[in-house]
């Protein structure tokens, strides 16, 4: 159902994902970051199918219907316009999975993109509160963007001129300021580092790293060592043992695991990732993609080229200078051990000879003990992303 509503001479749609018209709209919805940063280079935009969907390449999008995400949350979209123009959206949404693993009620608003105008940002948060206390919901947090367990949450607050990294979104520097004037207060921090994969290794953690994998009877073993199906299983397990107790992490279901893998593949390099072994039993992962965000710059001032920068960001994967390190898991009965740095160490085996760059993150500020790890290979602050809350009256 569209609803319209008039502000002052601002007008507000409200929308879902059904209709052949709503889905007219979520194609505005999409073009308009096109539009708000098209004099910003630093803006490296993702392809317009990851939003809508392309089924000849395999891609889902984050807002179709059919996304597994759908099963299990609801979720509206606003836009507002002046004249016709597209001058803010954003989308709110509950994820009920979220809420019976908290045990909380807190909604969700994401997809935030505003001019420089306090009065639209009220009307679209607004908006979005409306929406989440008819769900029952009595918090907003975000911004939370899709995928919800791979993209970065929150506003880029610092790191405005850093290299630009897949899902690590870009947003206009006043975005925070606006936010907190409309009483949005901080909740958490997420941080990202940036290091040189081909620094010689600390002489200190790879004689440590060794004296785990004696200690421990550690086994090692690279992507390709099992079939797909069992390779899948076990990330899975451990990855949700992992993060199991970390902010706002909702476990994933295994269908909707084994889509992310799927995705995945269409970029990734195998010899990136680390499987670890304790006694038979998978303890540990370690993981990172090349970052295709260096294909996917935009074509000059076409805006109609999502095949072809598509086409890019796939073959061009294998040829990027840098990757994202941003998939690890420690099984809790495993932690302490050591084997972190046991899988940094052989990863920057392979990586220190390819690539030029590794991001390492998403971290929240607390968990000090990756921040210690990160500390000791001297890695250089990139990124911060500040989460927001605002308590629904």
């Amino acid at each position: 159902m569209i609803e319209r509503t008039k502000h002052n001479g601002i007008e507000l749609i409200s929308f879902g994902n059904e209709s052949k018209a709503e889905r007219k709209l979520l194609k505005q919805f999409v073009d308009y970051h096109w539009e708000l940063y098209k004099d910003d280079p630093q803006y490296i935009p993702l392809l317009d199918y990851e939003y809508l969907g392309f089924k000849l390449i395999g891609i889902t999008g984050f807002f179709e219907p059919r996304n597994l995400f759908f099963k299990h949350a609801e979720m509206r979209f606003f836009m507002v316009q002046k004249n016709g123009k597209v001058i803010g959206r954003c989308n709110a949404f509950a994820n009920y999975r979220h809420n019976e693993r908290w045990k909380d009620k807190v909604g969700f608003f994401g997809q935030f993109e505003c001019i420089e105008d306090e009065a639209v940002a009220k009307i679209l948060t607004d908006a979005a509160i409306n929406f989440l206390k008819e769900l029952g919901m009595d918090t907003m947090r975000g911004p939370q963007n899709l995928p919800v367990n791979d993209a970065t949450p929150g506003f880029l607050t610092k790191g405005f001129d850093s290299r630009p990294v897949m899902y690590y979104h870009y947003n206009k520097p006043y975005y925070s300021s606006m936010i907190e004037k409309l009483g949005f207060k901080t909740t958490k921090k997420v941080l990202s580092w940036e290091q040189d994969p081909s620094r010689p290794m600390e002489d200190k953690l790879e004689r440590l790293g060794q004296k785990i994998i004696d200690r421990f009877n550690v086994t090692i073993e690279d992507w390709g060592a099992r079939p797909l199906d069992v390779r899948k299983k076990e990330m899975l397990e451990i990855y949700n043992a992992a993060w199991n107790d970390n902010y706002g992490f909702v476990p994933f279901t295994q269908e909707e695991f084994d889509q992310i893998i799927d995705d995945m593949m269409l970029i990734m390099d195998k010899k990136l990732f680390i499987f670890l072994y304790i006694k038979g039993e998978p303890a540990a992962f370690f993981g990172g993609v090349p970052n295709v965000s260096e294909n996917l710059e935009r074509i000059g001032s076409f805006r109609h080229m999502e095949l072809i920068r598509a086409i890019k960001m796939i073959l061009g994967a294998k040829k990027t200078k840098g990757f994202r390190l941003g998939y690890l898991g420690v099984k809790p009965k495993f932690r302490r051990l050591g084997l972190d740095g046991v899988m940094l160490w052989k990863q920057k085996q392979y990586s220190g000879t390819k690539y030029k760059y590794c991001d390492m993150g998403w971290v929240l500020e607390d968990n000090k003990m990756v921040i210690r790890l990160i500390e000791m290979v001297e890695a250089k602050d990139s990124k911060t992303y500040t989460i927001y809350e605002k308590e629904i009256d």
